[in-house]
Order: structure tokens, then C-alpha cells, then sequence
């Protein structure tokens, strides 16, 4: 049963609706014998309906008085879309402008710019469903995987906050794939990694780290992204190989041998990198684009007071009972020359 009263006590009052027809509010007249008069099925008709409009009035304002609400529901929809974790970094690097320059005045720093992007792409993902992870040293769970967009753009807003030192994105990878894991609605899940990829240590290349990210990933079936936030300098590739007789190890070229192993996964992965603000737009665009797989979720929809329709419908029937009456009163004044006229 989805409909519920506030005041069930007041129902009571219900016995009150059939008193039109048992009790009649009009004036009585006498008259010796009816019997001659041809039976008017239009006046028993009408008679009837002003009886059914006052016992509708009764019954609706009663109804109104005990408070109808409808109860909250859980629906289960189809569309289009993806269930997407957003693992933002906010390490101390993040908070300088794509130039690795100090963001003052109108310069946004990278947090600021990939905030701002990602709340448009929240805005523009109607099926989609977001989480929000963040990590610098360890890891924050910051919102589970919803499709409320005002508290996921809360959460991205949370972000503009001054960095932290240190930085560990294997454990922010893990907390991430951990969520997908608990919504047993995530059919279509993705990871959205946005960092400059400037970490400065080997932590998240600790074989146990790999391995456990390597069959989480693999379980889940979870496409990664990379939202790579560093301005290229001169002729710079992080991610290519070094020159000859330079070292090729993760102290070195660290961002390159995460893009190695993110390759490694088994899965769907796609690295963005985004060197101006033009870049992470396309790059956010085209991870929509990509994420347009059929998911399933479930949708609350809240309680809902249904008072003023019982007011309406009780308004609606003394509205119809007063026109009757000011029609009935108009019929009077016109038949009551005819009546002076058949007394002379």
C-alpha cells in the first residue's frame, strides 16, 4: 500500500459522507398527491448528483483533515550512462596552475580548473552516477556512488581546499574500486583518475599494491581514465622512454611506468593528458562520449503530501453546490411573477 494518513483518527468522520441521502437539507413543502405528476428523470438525476456532491465534500474534507501522504519509493530505472569514481589528488603540486606556476589572481590552480570542469560534467551526465575519492598520503572517502548531483557537486566543491603533502594514488585506486564493489548497482563502473601524476615516491609500486589493483580491476571490470594535468615542457614525454643511458625505473620516470601498469590491467584504460584548459574539456567530453553503456539504477523518490488535493476535490464539490444553489434562487425570482399572476 503506497498511501498513508498523518491522523488516521479523524477517518472516523467518514461515517458523516452518506448523510446527504439519508438526511435531506432542504425545506419540505406538502403536497396532497405526486402520483398525476409524469416522472422527470432530470430532476432525480440532478437530485442525486447535489446528494453525491455534498457526501464528495464531506468525505474529501475529512480525508484532507487526516493528512494523505504518499510513501517514499524506490524505483529501479534503465538508461544510458556509467557509475563513475572520481579520484582526485590533492597533494601540494595540485595547487599550482598548469605551468607548475603559483595560481593568484585570476590563475586557477589545477584543482581549481579540474573542479570546475568535472561539476559541468556532473551537470551534463543526467543517467550517471558519481563517487568522490580523494587521497594525498592516504586515502579519503569523500561521497558514495549517487545520482544526487547537488551533493556530488558538494563533494567536487569540497575539493578547493590547500593541498596535502605526500602522495599515494594506489591507495586512492583501491578505496575507489572498493566502492564499486559494495553498489550492487554498478554495472557500468569507471574510475576517473585526475592527478598531474607528480608523486615523488615509489609507494604505488609495491608489488602487493599492483597485484591487489590488478584483480580488483579485473573483477570488477572497471574502465580507468586518466586525467593527466601537467603542461608540457618544450619537447617533454613523460611517458616515453628515456634517452639512452639515462635510468628507466620508477624513481625516474615514475609517470611512466604508471601508465605502463595501468596498461597492464586487462581493462578498458585511456590516458588524457591535459595541458590547458581546452584540453580538459575535450578530454572531459570524450570520457561522456566513451561512457555510454546501459546501466541500471534506482532512483528514491521522496514522500509526497497529498492534502491539497483533498482540499481541491472538496472545494470542487461546494463550488458545484453553490453554483446549484444560486442557480436554484435565480429560478425562484423568475417563477414568482407567474405565481402573483395565477393568484389574481
Amino acid at each position: 500500500m503506497n498511501y498513508m494518513v498523518a491522523e488516521p483518527h479523524v477517518l472516523w468522520l467518514l461515517l458523516l459522507a452518506p448523510l446527504p441521502f439519508l438526511v435531506s437539507a432542504l425545506r419540505r413543502a406538502l403536497f396532497p398527491s405526486l402520483d398525476a405528476v409524469p416522472r422527470d428523470f432530470l430532476s432525480a438525476g440532478l437530485a442525486f448528483a447535489l446528494k453525491a456532491m455534498a457526501a464528495l465534500a464531506i468525505a474529501a474534507a475529512v480525508i484532507g483533515l487526516a493528512g494523505p501522504y504518499r510513501l517514499a519509493q524506490t524505483v529501479k530505472l534503465l538508461a544510458t550512462g556509467a557509475h563513475v569514481v572520481i579520484v582526485m589528488d590533492r597533494s601540494l603540486s595540485m595547487d599550482f596552475s598548469l605551468n607548475d606556476d603559483t595560481a593568484e589572481g585570476n590563475v586557477e590552480s589545477k584543482t581549481q580548473l579540474a573542479g570546475r570542469l568535472l561539476m559541468d560534467f556532473v551537470a551534463r551526465s543526467q543517467h550517471d552516477q558519481f563517487g568522490v575519492v580523494a587521497f594525498s598520503s592516504a586515502p579519503v572517502f569523500v561521497l558514495p556512488i549517487s545520482g544526487h548531483r547537488d551533493a556530488v557537486t558538494a563533494a567536487i566543491g569540497a575539493m578547493m581546499r590547500p593541498g596535502i603533502e605526500g602522495t599515494n594514488v594506489g591507495l586512492g585506486l583501491e578505496l575507489a574500486v572498493r566502492m564499486i564493489a559494495r553498489d550492487p548497482n554498478a554495472t557500468s563502473p569507471a574510475v576517473l583518475l585526475v592527478s598531474d601524476g607528480e608523486y615523488g615516491g615509489a609507494g604505488f609500486f609495491a608489488l602487493s599494491i599492483q597485484d591487489s589493483l590488478r584483480e580488483a580491476f579485473r573483477r570488477e571490470n572497471a574502465h580507468l581514465y586518466w586525467l593527466f594535468l601537467r603542461a608540457r615542457k618544450g619537447n617533454e614525454d613523460v611517458f616515453g622512454p628515456p634517452p639512452p643511458g639515462q635510468e628507466d625505473t620508477p624513481h625516474t620516470k615514475p609517470e611512466r611506468h604508471m601508465d605502463l601498469f595501468f596498461k597492464s590491467l586487462g581493462v578498458t584504460y585511456r590516458i588524457f593528458w591535459a595541458d590547458s584548459p581546452s584540453a580538459i574539456e575535450d578530454a572531459v567530453d570524450e570520457i561522456k562520449r566513451l561512457e555510454t553503456r546501459p546501466v541500471t539504477y534506482t532512483e528514491q523518490i521522496p514522500r509526497r503530501d497529498m492534502t491539497r488535493y483533498a482540499y481541491a476535490m472538496a472545494a470542487f464539490a461546494c463550488l458545484f453546490l453553490l453554483m446549484a444553489k444560486v442557480m436554484g434562487t435565480d429560478f425562484k425570482r423568475m417563477a414568482s411573477p407567474q405565481r402573483r399572476l395565477a393568484q389574481r
